[in-house]
């Protein structure tokens, strides 16, 4: 249910119920993709998230700006999916994992220079009909951290003032923030940001990832046996209570999940967690990066393998050739889900829509299973009330408390028996077909 409390011209979006928040990021990029990896805006079901953010704007000369030319033609049908669902926010979100610190760090390196952005985030948000701004600046340093409260607050005052002056509601302020214990140390006054942000995505995944020398789980939710040292806060559970007890509230609080594997190649015999790897794994049929299989592409390379269960972390793995990856599944999804009620956090984000397989054809769970499982688990209250679904609410809601309770009864990922499509492109090396591929064999490593 959504319960929206209005207060001195400011609404407050994070009044929102605990646990009935799914936040969905599209990646812009992702258009440019080959053949079946495509996809657009058109693509979007605007009735699985409460939130839709928009990746990526650029900042120059201090003032927020589109990207490309391109994305203002995709502003305009990402907030046209508003007139299918009336209840969904969409956000901008500015910087992301590449776009560095430079920019953030001249932009609110002064009051005129932040006075200067906040001015442009409004004309730009309010002309293509954004709700809000998601900040995802990667990441602020020592010398960043009181800069970052004052732009927070400096945002949240302009939003309020100008919400009030225009007559509408006011704009959402979200930021996307680390998952790592010294990071946030380093660059957040977590308390003060938290008064001034209406959520707050804590990025927990890619904890663990081929730039290191041994396999691991990139988005564990507990800590593993293994971690030793500063690694035993590297998993979801510490981030998100890390957060909480700094001072952020807890129904403020995202959980992200990754719709994507992280694949190491091995350079032994061993496979197990640990296990040495010489470097990132293979690219993705159709992301095209090394060591990152979006999750269709993890069902095309699994295809007839078994998974493992990295019992206390609450996670999956697979190897498959000298190939190893770990990624979330149906079980370790509905664990998160749970572990996020019981400790009353706001909700979850995911990164990204267009890494589920949005087209139903590779993993057998019709299309983009890993957002349905997260939008049942989480807003099965919220279903009646779509424009799509308006006659099932007695239903809906009576079952909801079954839905996080049972572990499904198959954990392993479905495979699905699938050739590469015929483009210039290096296929994965495992068993299954990959016709007028350029198919090469993993080098090994002795």
């Amino acid at each position: 249910m959504w319960k929206l409390t209005l207060s001195a011209g400011k609404t407050s979006w994070s009044s929102i119920t605990s646990t009935s928040r799914l936040m969905c990021y599209y990646n812009s990029k992702a258009a440019d993709r080959p053949a079946m990896g495509k996809f657009r805006v058109s693509d979007i079901d605007p009735d699985k998230c409460t939130h839709l953010i928009f990746g990526f704007s650029d900042i120059i000369e201090n003032e927020l700006v589109p990207t490309t030319v391109n994305d203002v033609q995709q502003y305009f049908g990402f907030n046209a999916l508003k007139q299918r669902n009336p209840l969904l926010k969409t956000l901008l979100a500015v910087g992301g994992e590449k776009f560095g610190t430079e920019k953030f760090r001249t932009m609110a390196g002064s009051q005129k220079n932040r006075e200067v952005f906040i001015q442009s985030v409004i004309r730009l948000l309010r002309a293509f009909n954004f709700d809000g701004l998601d900040v995802d600046w990667r990441y602020p340093a020592e010398e960043d951290k009181q800069r970052f409260t004052e732009l927070c607050k400096e945002l949240e005052t302009a939003f309020v003032d100008e919400g009030t002056s225009s007559n509408q509601e006011r704009l959402i302020l979200a930021a996307s923030v680390s998952a790592e214990r010294s990071t946030i140390d380093a660059g957040y006054e977590v308390e003060e940001i938290a008064m001034h942000l209406d959520f707050i995505n804590v990025l927990t995944f890619d904890f663990h990832g081929p730039w290191e020398s041994v396999t691991a789980h990139h988005s564990p939710l507990f800590q593993g046996s293994q971690d030793t040292g500063d690694a035993i806060y590297s998993n979801t559970a510490s981030a998100l209570e890390y957060w909480r007890d700094q001072g952020a509230p807890e129904e403020k609080l995202n959980m992200g999940l990754g719709a994507f594997g992280r694949a190491f190649s091995l350079s032994s015999n061993s496979s197990a967690v640990g296990a040495p790897a010489s470097g990132p794994g293979e690219e993705g049929c159709y992301t095209g990066e090394e060591g990152f299989w979006a999750s269709y592409e993890t069902c095309l390379y699994l295809d007839g393998v078994q998974n493992h269960f990295i019992s206390d972390q609450k996670v999956p793995y697979a190897t498959t050739e000298n190939q190893w990856v770990g990624f979330d599944d149906t079980t370790s999804i509905n664990t998160k889900i749970n572990y996020l009620k019981a400790n009353k956090f706001g909700g979850a984000f995911v990164w990204s829509l267009d890494l589920d397989d949005f087209r139903g054809e590779f993993c057998n769970q019709g299309k983009c299973p890993f957002v349905t499982q997260l939008h049942n688990l989480l807003l099965p209250l919220l279903q009646p009330q779509l424009p799509t679904t308006t006659t099932a609410a007695p239903t809906t809601t009576t079952a909801a408390p079954t839905t996080t309770t049972a572990a499904p009864q198959q954990p392993q990922l479905p495979h699905y028996n699938h050739s590469c499509p015929d483009y210039n492109h290096s296929c994965p090396y495992n068993n299954h077909s990959c016709p007028n591929y350029n198919h090469t064999a993993p080098t090994t490593t002795q």
